[in-house]
């Protein structure tokens, strides 16, 4: 049994991967899968230098964003670093990798993200996609959005997506649950955070919209819904 509740959010959320990842191909229709995010395409295309360009895709998965964007670098001499705490995302990321011609494109990476080394100067692009919110503790993200803008070359540009405001609730009873985030960011919150560590850089944008997805947990039907706040930034 988990010891705290950290362990018991990391033990349901790897239980809930796990299994939708054993379950559902990349790019399945109907999923959350089924294509990569567009905020993340359109913004590769306001990157400069993009012959050599070199990406980090924290929380990975199974390639939804990683793959697509291996494609475009396809002729250069660029590369996506992909991150996952997940052993299971990276196994099927790297099959994934190989039936889609890319996995010369990719560096695979089982890490945590607050434990990840980024060397000066390293990334033109770094994305995050409902990862954030994964860490330990508010001090973890504080510490992990400094060590990515160290490690992000002049002009390079930040896309994160982050979940908050969320809420968790059983279908079939209407019982609200205890979500099963870490971090339980409240929107207002975030954004003024974001705007504080990202006071040098420029914003290329700044939104929140409400977003519900009906997701298993405990073989339970769960409405899970939050605030998806979108923050671009180019490092000035």
């Amino acid at each position: 049994m988990p010891s705290s509740r950290l362990e018991e959010i990391r033990l349901k959320e790897k239980l809930y991967h796990d299994e939708f990842y054993e379950n559902v191909k990349l790019f399945t229709q109907d999923t959350w899968l089924q294509k990569p995010v567009k905020t993340v395409m359109d913004t590769y295309e306001l990157l400069t230098g993009k012959d050599n360009a070199q990406l980090l895709d924290l929380g990975c998965g199974v390639g939804r964003n990683s793959i697509p964007l291996a494609q475009r670098l396809e002729g250069n001499e660029g590369k996506v670093v992909c991150v996952d705490f997940l052993e299971s995302a990276i196994r099927h990321l790297r099959v994934n990798a190989e039936q889609f011609g890319v996995a010369d494109k990719l560096e695979l990476i089982q890490s945590d993200i607050s434990e990840l080394h980024i060397n000066a100067g390293s990334y033109d692009y770094i994305i995050s996609v409902s990862a954030l919110e994964h860490l330990d503790s508010i001090s973890s993200f504080h510490r992990v959005l400094e060590t990515l803008q160290h490690g992000t070359k002049e002009q390079g540009i930040h896309c994160f997506i982050i979940n908050a405001n969320v809420q968790e609730t059983e279908i079939d009873t209407g019982i609200p649950l205890h979500p099963m985030f870490e971090l339980l960011f409240r929107t207002e919150e975030l954004i003024r955070t974001l705007r504080d560590k990202y006071a040098d850089w420029t914003i290329l944008r700044e939104s929140a919209a409400r977003f519900s997805l009906e997701i298993q947990r405990d073989e339970k039907r769960v409405l899970l819904q939050s605030d998806v706040v979108t923050w671009i930034a180019r490092k000035s």
